[in-house]
């Protein structure tokens, strides 16, 4: 994400530490500044303590050199407290995000909810989560399964995966199947309901 950091235009072109550790947002700018109230209705249905900008655009695009990552459109969420504070940083942005995606489970005509890693179609292909849609809705899937794609794994700098694990709330990560590297039982749950790789399939790529 920091390579592509799509509507993050205070994240663009920065390195792994600088990403991880700037809040999520920006200063408010253009027409965002005009903006007094809180329940303001804003881009993505949000209220205006719930995103920056909440305009869509919030300066003309001649006001930027390019649109490069559409960072003439910003969407940093804030924390969905009504307190319009931001995420400390991007890590405690994706905890929250797990926790929301979860709690979908309880939603109205929502009969469960199954975390996917998306490492597990890379190494698996899709049939086997289509198969089990299928099984339990009872309606056939009608598109061709994605077959297993191996591509080359990124190497990533120590200092930078030693930063990830000390810093991360694994306890919320631990949700959706993710361990610590140094975790040696990391895969002793039951996972029948899930689509985690095994432990046998993980393999870290330092530099």
């Amino acid at each position: 994400m920091r390579d592509r950091p799509h509507h993050a235009p205070r994240h663009l072109d920065i390195g792994w530490r600088e990403f991880l550790t700037t809040p999520w947002t920006m200063d408010r700018i253009g027409l965002d500044l005009n903006i007094t109230s809180n329940t303001t209705l804003c881009q993505e249905h949000f209220r205006f303590n719930q995103i920056n900008s909440c305009v869509k655009e919030p300066l003309p695009r001649e006001a930027y050199a390019n649109n490069r990552m559409s960072r003439h459109q910003p969407i940093y969420e804030l924390k969905q407290d009504g307190s319009s504070e931001p995420f400390d940083s991007i890590i405690e942005l994706r905890a929250a995000k797990i926790v929301n995606f979860l709690e979908t489970k309880g939603y109205p005509r929502v009969a469960d909810t199954w975390p996917v890693h998306y490492e597990y179609l890379l190494e698996k292909g899709t049939k086997e989560i289509l198969d089990k849609i299928a099984k339990v809705t009872g309606i056939p899937y009608k598109c061709d399964p994605f077959p297993v794609q191996k591509r080359r794994k990124r190497q990533l700098p120590k200092d930078f995966m030693d930063y990830v694990d000390a810093h991360v709330d694994w306890t919320i990560e631990e949700l959706i199947g993710y361990h610590r590297r140094s975790v040696s039982d990391q895969f002793t749950k039951d996972t029948s309901q899930h689509f985690f790789l095994d432990k046998e399939d993980i393999t870290w790529n330092e530099s």
